[in-house]
């Protein structure tokens, strides 16, 4: 069965995921004005109960799925293969109808004694419905990673988005004057129907497709233990990371409150952190995402084979793009905060939060794409030993230390435990591979690149707005000038080179 390469899958997955943030970010922004900043902060703090759910019900089925399909496919064992898939959605359909039933018989009880704000409790209520959805579906589109095919998940991401946000406006209107419970309770219903829609239409793209093992006919083994071998690990890990951040987000306000703060401004500090300022930095990341999930069942399948080289080359090279992708990132958001701010949000607040967290972008995509790399690897319970660490320190910074320096004292903990966990995370990819980490081409040289670039595209910027006193077409030009200086560094300093293109070309379509 012929396999999408990793950048063309990866290429199809990122135009997805674009399109998805920029209408989500476009979404996001319609909220902000229509909800303000508490009602971002109180859609956040549902936001955070209900992803702690959706872990309880997918409990890393999808990520097993991907990673034992690709195995058993390499070694065509295809009837093994198909067992994966069958004996997975039973699996997510058991935690899938668990989580809905505790979400929803205990939505009061969590509303009142653990989010502290009774205005949650309808939304949650409204969610529950779609817990076994997303849990079944995730096996659907595991399946599709697993063979190769991004396609048509990307399809069904695009699609199920623009639906949620029709659903939403559909019905805004109605619910948001009688206030921000029913604004939130309205943001839950279009989550649930659009639940609904990506189950329908993964199913048909799933019965619908040319599977690799449809004929095989032979015995297969019973899968249920490796499946539970790979997914309980990371279940574990996701289970107690999504219980800790929520813990992290209902403690956040509350200990803002000891600090001095009014209900109100600490809602809506919290809302503009999670709800503005962090979706914004992570929105340049669709790529490193959509790699990120391409990557589970490509290098699983060459680490079955044990295709040591194409690992190692592979993986250094989506490090090496990750780390001159974060600095960039840095660049942009370093020369211009309050450009950006005042064009996305219309709000100029949001500028020094933009310019302080972007320092720490790079370890945060690198987290992210070392965290696949090391369960394509195998190595999903050092995900578990690590977030155990990085969630302790974070919530023992925020418990003792938020009431005496305010946010600052959050800021400082978000700082701290994400660079303490990509070094973690990194070590042991280190120990586990071959790969070397070139920090001279890696960080050094774009780092310089990026200075560079930064105050050059400022100075240009200053010059553009004086002439034209158009801002946006300024921003644009700047931000485009920006880049192409970033990358003329990288390939003058040898960072990057015509010929380390072409060997990614040669392995990677």
């Amino acid at each position: 069965m012929k396999r999408e390469s990793i950048i063309y899958g990866t290429l199809i997955l990122t135009a997805a995921t674009a399109m998805v943030r920029v209408v989500g970010m476009a979404f996001r922004i319609y909220l902000a004005n229509v909800l303000g900043a508490e009602g971002i902060g109180l859609y956040q703090l549902i936001l955070s109960m209900y992803m702690l759910m959706v872990t309880l019900a997918t409990s890393g089925i999808r990520v097993a799925v991907s990673k034992l399909m690709s195995e058993e496919l390499a070694l065509r064992n295809y009837s093994n293969a198909k067992k994966v898939l069958r004996q997975s959605i039973f699996l997510s359909l058991l935690t899938g109808f668990a989580a809905a039933f505790l979400l929803y018989y205990f939505a009061v009880y969590i509303g009142r004694n653990i989010l502290n704000d009774e205005r949650t409790i309808l939304s949650l209520i409204y969610l529950a419905p779609s817990l076994p959805l997303i849990a079944v579906s995730n096996c659907y589109k595991g399946y599709f990673y697993a063979v190769g095919k991004v396609a048509k998940p990307s399809i069904v991401q695009v699609t199920e988005q623009l639906l949620r946000i029709f659903v939403i406006f559909s019905i805004m209107n109605a619910f948001l004057p009688k206030g921000l419970e029913y604004g939130c309770a309205a943001i839950a219903i279009g989550m649930t129907a659009e639940e609904i829609f990506s189950l329908i239409i993964t199913w048909i793209f799933y019965v619908s497709d040319k599977k690799p093992y449809k004929m095989s006919k032979a015995k297969a083994d019973n899968m249920l233990f490796k499946i539970l071998g790979v997914s309980l690990p990371i279940s574990a890990t996701s289970y107690l990371n999504a219980i800790l951040r929520t813990v992290e987000n209902t403690m956040i306000p509350a200990r803002l409150l000891l600090y001095g703060l009014s209900a109100e401004t600490a809602m809506s500090l919290y809302g503009m952190i999670k709800g503005m300022v962090l979706p914004l930095l992570f929105f340049p990341s669709s790529f490193l995402t959509s790699l990120s999930s391409i990557l589970i069942p490509s290098v699983a399948g060459d680490n079955a084979t044990s295709n040591e080289r194409k690992v190692s080359d592979t993986l250094s090279k989506v490090l090496h793009f990750t780390a001159i992708s974060g600095i960039l990132v840095v660049a942009v958001f370093v020369a211009f905060p309050s450009e950006i701010a005042v064009a996305v949000y219309s709000d100029n607040q949001v500028a020094l939060m933009l310019k302080l967290i972007s320092y720490v972008c790079p370890f945060m995509y690198l987290n992210m794409v070392i965290s696949s790399m090391l369960n394509a690897l195998g190595e999903q319970m050092i995900s578990f030993k690590v977030n155990i660490i990085e969630s302790i320190l974070k919530i023992s910074i925020i418990y003792f230390f938020v009431p005496m320096y305010g946010f600052n004292a959050y800021l400082f903990s978000l700082f701290i435990t994400t660079i303490l966990n990509t070094i973690l995370y990194l070590a042991r990819l280190l120990q586990v591979s071959c790969i070397v980490f070139d920090i001279t081409n890696w960080v050094f040289k774009p780092v310089a690149a990026g200075t560079a670039a930064g105050f050059i595209s400022k100075f240009l910027y200053n010059i553009f707005i004086q002439s034209s006193h158009h801002s946006i077409f300024a921003l644009v030009s700047a931000l485009t000038i920006l880049m192409l200086l970033y990358l003329m560094g990288l390939v003058s300093t040898k960072s990057i080179n015509l010929s380390s293109l072409k060997h990614l070309k040669k392995h990677m379509f």
